[in-house]
């Protein structure tokens, strides 16, 4: 993973407050994401970060990960976020923003992920979960453990690849045709 600083000059924290402030900073962390290799996993930490409101999660989370959304076919990369703090309630805030603008973002712990925002139904949560206990699986694998149609099940997945919750890589299968195997981003 790659870390996204939201530090600018040497601070030891920052307050995402506001657009005024956060905007320009939109534009760098987009023009970070833009020129990286394809597949590249981005986080924030916000450890750096202070206070937070709609704006700055806004300009800093929502448009990134709309970025994210539009251009996945030709960038395919991901952004989570990390340390997420219970004492300036950074969780609430941006939970209330993501659900508002109908994004999904996971948000990393130490042995766990939180997933952020409405746009991921609980359907797709399970199965995220199902993933990321696993590490990686195909459709196939996940259509049989649950006794689901194998068309349900890869829709499913490539739209919580689609949602960036997902890395996923072709794989060419011996008796001919491809899969994807879907794979956590952590």
């Amino acid at each position: 993973m790659r870390l996204i600083s939201l530090l600018e000059n040497k601070e030891k924290f920052i307050d995402l407050v506001g657009r005024r402030q956060t905007v320009p900073m939109k534009e760098r962390i987009i023009a970070v994401i833009e020129s990286a290799p394809k597949g590249t996993i981005f986080y924030f930490d916000f450890n750096e970060v202070r206070e937070v409101n709609g704006s700055g999660i806004h300009e800093i989370v929502v448009k990134p990960l709309q970025w994210l959304y539009d251009n996945y076919k030709s960038h395919d990369k991901f952004l989570v976020l990390k340390n997420l703090s219970v004492e300036f309630d950074h969780l609430y805030n941006i939970q209330i923003t993501c659900n508002k603008e109908k994004v999904t973002i996971l948000a990393q712990a130490e042995n766990s992920y939180e997933v952020i925002g409405s746009k991921a139904g609980n359907a797709h949560i399970d199965l995220l979960n199902l993933v990321y206990s696993r590490k990686q699986v195909t459709a196939s694998e996940l259509a049989s453990l649950l006794d689901k149609k194998h068309t349900l099940i890869a829709t499913h997945l490539n739209r919580l690849y689609e949602y960036r919750l997902l890395n996923r890589e072709e794989e060419q299968l011996q008796e001919g045709g491809r899969q994807y195997v879907y794979h956590s981003l952590f």
